[in-house]
């Protein structure tokens, strides 16, 4: 729950944003970013939220329930429109672990100002030492070896590691 609403509290502030910007009609500057922004290719990183995804042993697998229904049904809610209840823990699937997931005290992401999580995305590409090791361990030699090859790491940049799991949890051949 605490993820679909960090979700929904994200997604308020850029629509807020978006509708600002269309009221200004002589600021034209952020449509111009969202153009070159939609013209560039993505990279998805995350993984879709479902029963038996790959997830720390120690938590329980996700439940889901539909609650409503476009015609009546007796284990349903109510009828008219399609919703359904998740249940999983907050550290599910993709996600941003704040400072306090290890730290007492530090800030959770609610505290975290969306305008501090864009960031320069740097992207290690480990699957090959992950498939061939699946409790591979990111160290700072395959750091240094990146930074050697690409170039050095912008402070402040977002570091992810491509496992390649997908790959492997959707029984996918990476060739």
């Amino acid at each position: 729950m605490t993820k679909l609403l960090e979700c929904t509290r994200v997604l308020t502030c850029l629509f807020l944003l978006l509708t600002s910007v269309v009221c200004l009609a002589d600021d034209t500057s952020l449509w111009k970013i969202q153009k070159t922004l939609a013209g560039k290719k993505y990279v998805d990183l995350t993984h879709e939220f479902a029963p038996g995804i790959p997830r720390w042993p120690g938590f329980p697998d996700e439940t889901r329930k539909t609650i409503y229904w476009y015609d009546k049904r007796p284990d349903t809610m109510s009828t008219g429109f399609f919703s359904e209840l998740f249940t999983h823990v907050g550290q599910w699937g993709t996600h941003v672990d704040p400072p306090a997931h290890f730290v007492k005290g530090l800030r959770t992401v609610d505290q975290i100002d969306p305008k501090e999580m864009i960031l320069p995305l740097v992207v290690i590409d480990v699957h090959g030492e992950a498939a061939a090791n699946p409790d591979y361990t990111l160290r700072l030699e395959r750091v240094k070896k990146w930074e050697k090859d690409h170039g050095q790491i912008p402070v402040g940049a977002f570091v992810a590691m491509r496992t390649g799991w997908r790959i492997i949890q959707d029984g996918v051949s990476p060739h």
